[in-house]
């Protein structure tokens, strides 16, 4: 059959094929490499896209010209990672058992604002707080490959520090900002996840003032800063103002940046994809009079900044959500509610950054609790969640498993192998009377600045 169709010219052959529906291309491409080439084409894969979520891709010219062009499976790929994300089963829900993965040693207690950070197929938890006066310097260690924490002896002298940023970088961490909630504000510290060594750095160049709550990532061995909250004489000020550290160097820079740039704002998250960076959410204002659930692009490149106007769901997601992404998607869960602005989250809501468009996402398997604040880790084919705040700190920890198909589809290679010590305890959920009673102590213990019963948000 393949060798008649390679007599036929191949724009008949594209029209023919641009009659099939997904399924049909792919059992077609799998009886022959060369007809696996054909089912490929870009453009037939673009137009399935376009038929199937036509209120995506309005704007198609510009779809076109920004995508597919490096990667001729591009579309084919975005085609099958769109429709495994409306499939309930391509992410799932497992509470992980805190007890089972201590090993019976110590393991962390309940807290939120703290820092959680990849390296070597490990998480390294560090510091949080309790409550406003009861933060903490602590360490610990989750290994994903056995499903177990540690809690090794660190060199030198972290302080208790919480609403912190911690990054990654060739193998050393950047911890930047954070409080110690008496009297203390921090600027950067390093630490060496091998050596277990924590120091501070010498830099040079224009470095930014100490801050909490400000949002932090990673492009091209560059640290990006942008906004958190200033203490100025006695005023707590929220900023929109982007530092850069080149950890190659060890200088900071404040680049002159164009562009739309975001309001002023504390508790907002920013992750890099495809050499952009995506800013999301936060708050300012006392009281949280202004509650974000916007979307920011910035340019490295070009130093310039767009707000972007998205399409589908209204993101009910705004101060202290945690945001990651999966190739490229971008996801957002928990954080405070915009509807409803006494409560806080437990949903997810993923952005296509292909089509710009928001769709809530259902996953299988019983929901965690609602909350903000916690930290969440992509480790090969699972995301973890780790403790948070909703009224109080909350001590669980999740997990979200992405489906082999999935997986495989974004990066090409089987998923890992990974120990999930599952929890067997219920998921304790609030009736509805509980739950706005709930919600009047937390609006009646917000202090004038606005932040859970503290003197501020720091």
């Amino acid at each position: 059959m393949s060798d008649i169709l390679e007599t036929v010219p191949s724009e008949l052959i594209s029209y023919v094929l641009s009659f099939l529906e997904a399924p049909e291309l792919v059992l077609f491409g799998a009886t022959s490499h060369f007809n696996r080439e054909l089912t490929s084409q870009s453009a037939l894969w673009r137009g399935l896209c376009q038929s199937r979520w036509p209120d995506q891709f309005e704007e198609k010219i510009r779809i076109q010209d920004d995508f597919g062009v490096a990667d001729p499976l591009f579309w084919k790929k975005h085609y099958i990672q769109k429709h495994l994300l409306g499939l309930m089963n391509t992410l799932s829900w497992t509470q992980i058992s805190l007890t089972q993965s201590s090993l019976g040693g110590v393991k962390p207690t309940a807290r939120y604002a703290h820092s959680g950070t990849v390296y070597d197929n490990k998480i390294v938890y560090i510091g949080g707080q309790m409550a406003q006066k009861h933060r903490y310097n602590d360490f610990f260690f989750y290994d994903t490959t056995t499903g177990h924490f540690t809690q090794p002896k660190i060199k030198g002298n972290p302080p208790n520090i919480s609403k912190h940023t911690t990054l990654e970088i060739d193998g050393i961490f950047y911890t930047f900002g954070g409080y110690d909630g008496i009297s203390q504000r921090f600027e950067l510290s390093c630490f060496d996840p091998v050596k277990r060594q924590w120091w501070t750095p010498d830099t040079t160049g224009d470095i930014p003032l100490s801050r909490s709550n400000h949002a932090s990532t990673v492009h091209n061995k560059k640290m990006y800063i942008f906004g958190g909250l200033l203490q100025q004489e006695l005023e707590l000020v929220d900023s929109n103002d982007m530092h850069v550290l080149d950890t190659t160097t060890m200088v900071w820079s404040s680049p002159k940046v164009t562009g739309d740039v975001p309001e002023p704002r504390c508790g907002h998250k920013m992750v890099t994809i495809d050499d952009k960076i995506y800013l999301f959410g936060g708050g300012n204002g006392d009281n949280w009079l202004n509650k974000f659930n916007d979307l920011h692009l910035f340019d490295p490149a070009t130093n310039h900044w767009t707000k972007l106007t998205t399409t589908g769901e209204d993101v009910d997601a705004t101060t202290f959500a945690s945001v990651w992404n999966v190739g490229r998607f971008l996801f957002v869960f928990g954080g405070g509610r915009i509807k409803n602005r006494g409560s806080v989250s437990n949903e997810i809501f993923a952005y296509d950054t292909v089509t710009r468009h928001w769709t809530k996402q259902i996953l299988a398997g019983n929901q965690p609790t609602e909350r903000d604040d916690c930290t969440t880790n992509v480790v090969g084919d699972v995301v973890y969640l780790m403790h948070g705040y909703n009224s109080g700190a909350i001590d669980e920890f999740w997990s979200i498993k992405m489906s082999p198909a999935f997986y495989r589809n974004v990066h090409g290679v089987e998923p890992p192998s990974r120990v999930i010590k599952e929890s067997h305890s219920p998921v304790m959920t609030l009736s509805p009377t509980l739950k706005k009673m709930k919600q009047k102590i937390c609006q009646l213990t917000l202090s004038p600045f606005g932040r859970r019963n503290s003197s501020s948000k720091s």
